[in-house]
């Protein structure tokens, strides 16, 4: 049985997140650019933190998403209809029977170097994802082998069905990187040098400062090529320089800031900007219930969710711009379920949770997190309310190093408070995450005493689902084990996980604003 993939994106929830103009300021245009000039000049942007990572296998963080977006381009795309189609792909197969993937590639595709995009340089991109990627288990857990059939076709070899692997091809798993920069200057120097598709090159960057990028002279795709000639990104950490850079129109966009800052620069007539089906979600992970821990007992974890306000932190310290869910996923999308009572503010609950599990007193706790995550006020907000009913908590803060050198989702006992990207890969998300597979992988519950057998089958189930019916029956049916039946994990607040704030004149056609995980800076342009 053989059919062609065209798999749709679930619908997402719309929220109402540009300008409302309230304000009677007006934001000037950027200086990078020249306000009503045609086609062409400089967009200059920033972000809060700089990347540490070029090479196209080993971006994660939604900063990698933006500086070397201009550079890669991925396999699959989503249209403007949320349908998955070929993109730097001609076509892509599904054989469910033989339990393979047929990528075709087009004809026309070259790398800024000018070497071309053909099967050799695939099925090298392929292998070295598999090899070296830190998100090769999430994406090509299931990939036996590759195989090139001719000169623009490679099959991938599954040793069990994956409904997934669109998904990873139109994700990191699907991004090029030119083979011949690799054969002519080797691994390492790939890892600082970025060489892609897409429509810019790098020409200079500056840790910590800032990266420039010109126009691809070799960009494969006249027919969409960018609207500026230059792109400029500035690294610039605290949020009130970066308004103070956007007011007086130095920058064009800015990636980060908090939730207070992009509600007053929107207030004032600036557009805000959000990705259209990828979402971050702030996890409470109760990833270390060790043997003899009180996280151990379900009624515990149970209390802790009931005791957190959800609602109060996404109105108060978010500004209402993130919203609340009672699940792993968001209401509106095909992965919602229904079924999944999840557990409301209810602090009477939690202490009677508490005194049935055997701590009517409650006891000490901690939360580790990520000291550049930007998520003190989170961490602030559930300690209080934990101490309500009677749960003291230390607020571990670890340094980066320490924090990945341990494996992001390592701690000897307590909480993690850990947030990540999630969208139309859900599933692969999840079984990284709860499914037996987090134990060898990279998963949130790692190093948890808890993975049930029927969650894991389930899980399994949902990727090896031969047709996407299946597939969100069995990830419904995982929504309800990781929350109502376990409580693995407790969703504190969920935001769109791309967004920027831009000057009034920047106009965003499928830039930002997408159902694609990295942006298409042929959809950027300045109103004249």
């Amino acid at each position: 049985m053989r059919k062609v993939v065209t798999f749709l994106l679930m619908l997402c929830v719309m929220f109402s997140v540009f300008a409302n103009g309230s304000s009677e300021t007006t934001a000037p245009a950027a200086s990078g650019t020249d306000s009503g000039s045609q086609k062409g000049g400089t967009i200059v942007g920033a972000m809060n933190v700089d990347v540490s990572a070029y090479a196209s296998w080993r971006l994660r963080s939604g900063q990698e998403k933006l500086s070397l977006s201009p550079v890669y381009e991925p396999l699959m795309k989503f249209d403007e209809n949320g349908e998955l189609q070929p993109y730097l792909a001609e076509s892509l197969v599904a054989d469910v029977d033989n339990l393979t993937y047929t990528v075709t590639l087009r004809d026309d595709v070259y790398f800024s170097d000018g070497s071309k995009l053909d099967a050799d340089a695939l099925l090298w991109n392929f292998e070295n994802f598999k090899a070296n990627s830190q998100t090769s288990s999430t994406h090509f857990g299931s990939v036996e082998s590759f195989e090139k059939i001719d000169d623009r076709t490679v099959v991938i070899h599954l040793s069990e069905w994956n409904t997934q692997i669109p998904y990873s091809l139109n994700s990191v798993a699907g991004l090029m990187y030119s083979k011949k920069a690799f054969d002519d200057h080797g691994y390492d120097w790939c890892l600082e040098n970025p060489v892609g598709t897409g429509p810019y090159v790098m020409t200079e960057y500056v840790t910590d400062s800032y990266k420039r990028y010109e126009k691809n002279p070799n960009y494969w795709n006249k027919e969409n090529e960018p609207y500026f000639d230059n792109v400029e990104i500035r690294i610039i950490a605290d949020n009130m320089s970066a308004q103070a850079a956007l007011i007086s129109g130095d920058i064009d966009f800015y990636y980060g800031g908090d939730f207070q800052m992009k509600s007053t620069l929107q207030n004032m007539g600036y557009n805000l900007y959000s990705n259209q089906m990828w979402y971050t979600i702030y996890f409470l992970i109760f990833g270390s219930a060790v043997d003899g821990s009180p996280l151990e007992d379900v009624r515990v974890r149970q209390a802790i969710a009931y005791a957190i306000d959800s609602d109060a932190i996404s109105k108060s310290l978010d500004f209402g711009m993130s919203f609340v869910s009672n699940q792993y996923a968001v209401e509106g999308t095909q992965f919602y379920s229904d079924d999944v009572v999840g557990y409301e503010y209810n602090p009477e609950k939690a202490k009677q949770l508490l005194a049935e599990a055997g701590y009517p007193n409650g006891f000490s706790t901690t939360i580790a997190v990520g000291v550049d995550q930007a998520l003190d006020r989170y961490m602030v907000a559930i300690q209080g309310y934990l101490a309500e009913v009677g749960i003291d908590v230390t607020l571990d803060y670890q340094e980066t190093a320490i924090w990945t050198s341990r494996g992001i989702y390592q701690i000897d006992e307590g909480m993690i408070l850990a947030g990540h990207g999630f969208g139309a890969n859900l599933v692969n998300q999840a079984v990284s995450n709860f499914s037996q597979r987090a134990i060898s992988g990279v998963g949130m519950l790692k190093d948890s005493k808890i993975h049930p057998d029927d969650l894991n089958d389930v899980l399994m189930s949902a990727l090896s689902a031969t047709d996407t019916e299946e597939m969100l029956s069995y990830m419904h049916e995982a929504e309800r084990l990781i929350i109502d039946e376990y409580c693995l994990g407790y969703p504190v607040v969920i935001a769109f996980s791309t967004q920027i704030i831009a000057q009034p004149d920047i106009i965003d056609s499928g830039f930002v604003q997408a159902y694609n995980e990295y942006m298409d800076w042929t959809k950027v342009s300045r109103a004249n």
